[in-house]
Order: structure tokens, then C-alpha cells, then sequence
């Protein structure tokens, strides 16, 4: 599935010293969530 999202910079070519990082929800629960955001949050965009 190909979506257009607005307002997202065009990617830089690699190798990135950043960028943007989406993450699907697959029914994680409140706790995985927690888990996630804790060891990757920092690095996590949308």
C-alpha cells in the first residue's frame, strides 16, 4: 500500500545522520507501548 503523507521532508540519501521513524500499531498493549517508547522513543518521529 502506497500513501502520500504531507508535510514529510524529503529523505536524504544514506548514510543519514537523521531522519523519521514511524511505527504501526499491530495491537500492541499499553505495556508494550510503555517498553517501546522507553528504549526507543528518543529515536521514534511519528
Amino acid at each position: 500500500m502506497n500513501y502520500t503523507l504531507n508535510n514529510i521532508p524529503e529523505r536524504t540519501v544514506k548514510p543519514r545522520e537523521k531522519g523519521i521513524t514511524m511505527v504501526m500499531d499491530k495491537g500492541l498493549s499499553l505495556r508494550q507501548v510503555e517498553d517501546f517508547l522507553e528504549v526507543s522513543g528518543t529515536h521514534t518521529d511519528i
